[in-house]
């Protein structure tokens, strides 16, 4: 009875969206400029892309439940068509592990959107991969250490 184990106060959660093939490459590519594990690099793309207005904004018109983050409320419409994310033949998983916080902050960013938590990290990943305006942002909080070269190969890579 004594016997069960103590779950850690920091114990991570695994979530495993499943992208395409396309996109798994860019996030891996992505990586590889940044000089970042893929799971470090994709955690931060859901993590911040989550409670940024930049991204928020473009992903919206999806709410089918209000959204909270910090001061900000986003009003969800129940009639909205539901998100669907269509992966063709070509797909990968990409394994995140995210801190209890942020994995509570992507399961409201799904609720609201009325999907999985796995598939709102997918959301997450191609959304602020794509965005120009968030992707700037990106790299000048947290890439200003990288060189002018590597900025030039993550703007091609982006089409930015």
């Amino acid at each position: 009875m004594g016997n069960r184990r103590i779950t850690r106060s920091d114990k991570k959660v695994d979530v495993k969206p499943t992208i395409s093939e396309s996109l798994k490459t860019t996030l891996y590519r992505f990586a590889e400029i940044c000089d970042e594990p893929v799971k470090d690099v994709a955690e931060r793309l859901c993590n911040t892309g989550a409670v940024s207005e930049i991204i928020i904004d473009e992903i919206r018109k999806w709410f089918r439940r209000d959204y909270r983050w910090n001061n900000t409320i986003t009003m969800g419409y129940p009639e909205r068509p539901k998100l669907r994310i269509t992966v063709h033949i070509n797909k990968g998983k990409v394994t995140i592990k995210f801190k209890q916080r942020d994995f509570d902050q992507l399961s409201v960013l799904a609720f609201a959107l009325d999907i999985t938590p796995t598939t709102a990290a997918a959301v997450l990943i191609r959304v602020t991969l794509g965005n120009k305006k968030f992707m700037q942002w990106y790299l000048s909080e947290f890439l200003r250490q990288l060189d002018e070269m590597k900025i030039c190969q993550i703007y091609r890579l982006l089409k930015l």
